[in-house]
Formats: structure tokens, sequence, C-alpha cells
């Protein structure tokens, strides 16, 4: 059945109190949470009241940056979140503490902004939404393709059926990965991103298909509804390319040293087709580029009447074809998005750091104004669902419709089979 907000339960009342500047804090700062500490430490709608990480040089490189007193600097998170009382909390560690320290900042009524992937598998995940319900706060993930110029506009335009009927999306991976870390690191961008921009399309409605594409009970199917998901994972190159095996299974780390712990992953190379409601279907191929170039990333939604297309690194433009011929005969042209020259004077090197800024923003509105955030913890929840659906299709050589009934990851499940 489709993934939908509607089946889950209500949450308890959100909490909205919030100091002016909201008060806030960041577990984990090496890599991203330090973009995330001067972020916060040069807005002026926020106080940046403390943050931890357990490494004391991480600790000490953040702080220095961003100004910190020695008082606001903690190797203890769960001290941080007594001792500091922040309104909202960043959650930027690795991804193995990302379920334990979301529940904490929970029990104590903070809000959060959690990096992706949201967690390691769907069993924590879960039990990080149902503590957020259960006390009130809002969950984030730090999904920031959502806040661009150019996935807002897009979203915008394709829901106005400027690209008419909706009929593919085509998903670019940047490469520079094997294919099991880009799913944990980047695909989850990529996955996300792909709904946001179809989020307000609904089709049944004009343009988007008719009254015959609705559930057959009266009501529009939003475009962005995931049903199933088919994946092929390889590994090796010509003579020597097969399927990804449980033997291969391997910690993130193990297969590129440089990434941060996402758990385990396998392949080298890959295809994954969604499928989307309405019969949509959204194809990713991750071929393992050497380099990584981000010319290479981005969105491609197709529509009966032309075509959309996002790209770029950190600062996304927008394009749009009339039509589906050669590229030569029919090119993409940039479409203008006045009003943000804020966003497009940054550089793919500051443009993290405004981003992230965005996020904190939406979340304190989204508190203030009892809504969910742009980049809901829910959204996050169906991003990790579409990876280890990915592992779990693969494993079966066989579609898998969704939501997964089983939440363990499914490699660890391989793994363990495959042991017997």
């Amino acid at each position: 059945m489709p993934m939908s907000d509607a089946t889950q339960p209500p949450p308890a009342p959100l909490r909205s109190s919030l100091h002016s500047p909201a008060r806030a804090a960041v577990i984990g700062c090496g890599g991203m949470g330090r973009t995330h500490v001067h972020a916060l430490a040069t807005l002026p709608a926020v106080t940046l009241v403390g943050i931890a990480d357990v490494l004391p040089a991480n600790l000490a490189r953040a702080g220095d940056e961003a100004g910190l007193p020695a008082g606001a600097r903690y190797l203890d998170a769960q001290r941080l979140l007594d001792k500091a009382r922040p309104d909202f909390v960043v959650i930027a560690t690795q991804a193995p503490q990302h379920a334990a320290l979301t529940i904490a900042a929970a029990e104590r009524g903070i809000h959060i902004l959690c990096e992706k992937p949201l967690a390691l598998n769907l069993a924590e995940a879960d039990a990080m939404l149902a503590a957020c319900a259960q006390h009130g706060v809002l969950l984030a993930v730090n999904h920031l393709r959502r806040v661009t110029p150019a996935s807002s506009v897009g979203r915008d335009l394709i829901a106005a059926g400027a690209i008419g009927e909706i009929l593919a999306v085509d998903i670019h991976d940047k490469g520079g990965r094997p294919v099991g870390n880009t799913l944990m690191e980047m695909a989850t961008h990529y996955f996300d991103e792909a709904r946001f921009l179809l989020s307000r399309t609904r089709l049944g409605e004009a343009g988007h298909g008719g009254a015959e594409r609705g559930d057959g009970h009266g009501h529009d199917l939003r475009a962005d509804e995931v049903e199933w998901l088919f994946a092929r994972l390889t590994t090796g190159l010509s003579a020597a390319a097969h399927a990804a095996m449980p033997a291969e299974i391997v910690p993130s780390q193990v297969a590129k040293p440089t990434d941060r712990d996402c758990g385990l992953v396998l392949g080298e190379r890959g295809t994954v087709v969604i499928g989307l409601a309405g019969g949509v279907q959204a194809v990713a191929r991750f071929h393992n580029l050497p380099q990584a170039d981000a010319r290479y990333d981005g969105i491609d939604v197709i529509g009966a009447e032309g075509a959309l297309a996002v790209r770029g690194g950190m600062v996304k433009r927008l394009f749009r074809r009339r039509g589906h011929t050669f590229a030569e005969h029919d090119p993409w042209q940039p479409v203008e998005l006045p009003g943000h020259d804020d966003y497009f004077a940054q550089t793919d090197r500051t443009a993290g750091r405004y981003l992230c800024q965005q996020m904190a923003l939406d979340l304190i509105a989204a508190v203030r104004e009892g809504r969910p955030h742009v980049a809901s913890g829910r959204d996050g929840l169906v991003a990790l669902e579409l990876l280890m659906a990915t592992y779990a299709s693969h494993r079966r050589n066989a579609p898998v419709s969704l939501p997964l009934a089983d939440r363990r990851h499914p490699l660890e499940v391989w793994q363990q089979e495959a042991a017997r």
C-alpha cells in the first residue's frame, strides 16, 4: 500500500514555546557538525548555548571558531541537554548515535534537527518518530535540498501543470562512491528530493491524469506516494561482474574509509526503480564514477509537455525543456529564480551553511506555527525506507511493496541467514 502521512496516528500537541532568540545546541562537531555550528553561531534568530562531541579536538576547533566559552562545550551529550537546556538541538553525529540521542532529546521536550540518514534501520527510525510524537516535539531531517529555490520553484511548476502529466523521474548520481555508501550518504538526498518535487501534485487534478487515477474512493493520489521498489546491485566489471552477494557486505568505512559510519553496505554499482502513484516510475542509476562530479548530480522530472531538471552542487539551478528531442534540437533552458540573490551569492563552499540556517529557521517557524517542518521526520523515514527497500529487493531479486513489514536492516538479516 502507498506510504502516507494520513495512515499515521496524530502526535501529541506540539510544545510550541520557544525563547526569542531560540536556544540551540549541536551534538557532533566534526564534518557537517562544524557547518551547523557555524550556521547557528551567525544566525540572529538563534543563541547557540552549547556544543558537544566525544573528541576533544573536534570540540575545541568548533568551539574556538564559534567563540563559545569553555562552559558551553561538553564531552557528554546528555549533560549538554540537561545543563544547556536548548529549545532545539542539531544531531550531527555519526548515524549509529542518531536514535539514542533523538529519543533522549525528545524525552526532555527538546525539538530536533537530525542529520541524514535518519537512522541505521527502520526499527530505530520508528522509535525516534514515536518518541517525538509522544512528547510533542518536532523532528526534522537535514534533507536541505528541500529549501533550495530550484527545488521549491520546480515543485510548484510541476504542481501547476507546467510540464503536463508526469510520466517519469530520472535520478542522477554524482559518483565518487560505491553504490552501498552512496545509498546512505547521497541517495537519501536523491530519493527525498524526487519526492519533494512531486509533493504538491495531485494525480486526480486536471492536467495530471484525471479522476480515474485517484484511489477509487473519490480521493486524489499524491504523486509522491511510494508503492513498490525494485533494485539490483552488482560488484566487479566485465567478465567479473556479478550480483552482489552476502559475503561482500561490509561496514561503510571499510568500503570507503573516508566516509562516515553509516552501518552495513553492499555493492559497487546498481539500479533502483521506484514505483510511484499513478504508474510513474523513478529510476536511479549508480555508476560508481571514479571521481565525484556535481554536474551529474540532479533530478529530471519528465512530463507529457516537457521536463524540468534540478542540477548542480550545493548551489542548485533549475532548467526546463519544452519537448523530448535530442538536446541539440531542444536544449535545456535555465529557469529564472528571482528573489533569491542571497542564496545565489553563495559558493559550493558556503552554501551548506546558508542552507543549514534555512533549515533551522523553518524548524523555529514550524514549532511556533504548529506545523510539520519542510523536511519532516516522516519524510526522513520514507527516504530511509527506500534505502532499506533497495537492499531488501536485491536480496529477494524481486520487487518489494512498501511499507516494509520487516523493520530490521535487510543486510543484517541476509548475513545472519548466510551464516547458518
